[in-house]
């Protein structure tokens, strides 16, 4: 692939508002297949270990499916239960598994405040005045569910207020080393020699994307 196509293909890519990195790690297995098969692992590994929990929208999923089971005459354990069974990215297996074994009220009440990670200490305490004291369960749990609920809104507002932002931050980071990266694996750049100099490009680069990730991270 020559530079003038790799180029105008890198650029399309861009256009379209998708990332460079398949079209780079695609070039560069051509004439580097070990280090571009040893990146793309690295970039995997970590792509998973950053791979987010349940979102807000998630726990107002689950927290309002446990008001309509409370609605529909199930026990207070009994809609915990059906609620996690319908709601997988919720990782409510200690509350189930307490729930189902009839253990002790604080222990459901743990495995709530674990698996919710905006309401979960709200929900536990709930659960526990709710067992104690003999209030009900439902009212607090539908609030709880409203307040996850607009968490997820502010958060979708929040990333389409700051998108413009994050395209240009992607664009400043991608453009300089898609080009640099082209440029090397057509050998229109001698590494060899050109080190030093790659080395200060690569590190005032990284330098303008962490001032990017900041000011972002700021605005938001």
């Amino acid at each position: 692939m020559g530079v003038v196509s790799t180029a105008a293909a890198l650029g399309l890519v861009l256009w379209a508002g998708l990332s460079p990195l398949p079209l780079v790690a695609a070039v560069a297995s051509l004439r580097y297949p070990a280090p571009a098969l040893a990146a793309v692992v690295v970039w995997v590994i970590l792509g998973r270990l950053r791979r987010r929990g349940p979102t807000p929208d998630d726990e107002a999923s689950f927290l309002g499916n446990v008001v309509t089971e409370l609605h529909g005459g199930a026990s207070p354990r009994g809609a915990v239960v059906r609620s996690a069974a319908q709601n997988e990215t919720i990782d409510a297996r200690l509350a189930t598994r307490a729930a189902q074994l009839g253990l002790a009220s604080s222990r459901l009440g743990s495995g709530l405040a674990t698996a919710l990670p905006i309401n979960g200490r709200l929900a536990g305490a709930a659960w526990a005045i709710s067992t104690d004291a003999g209030a009900p369960f439902g009212p607090v749990m539908q609030l709880l569910a409203h307040r996850a609920a607009e968490r997820g809104r502010l958060l979708r507002e929040r990333s389409a207020l700051t998108a413009q932002a994050r395209a240009t931050a992607w664009l400043v980071a991608g453009v300089p080393l898609g080009l640099f990266a082209v440029l090397v694996l057509t050998g229109r750049i001698d590494l060899g020699s050109s080190l030093p100099i790659a080395i200060v490009g690569m590190g005032l680069q990284a330098l303008g994307v962490a001032v990017i990730v900041v000011m972002l991270r700021r605005r938001s």
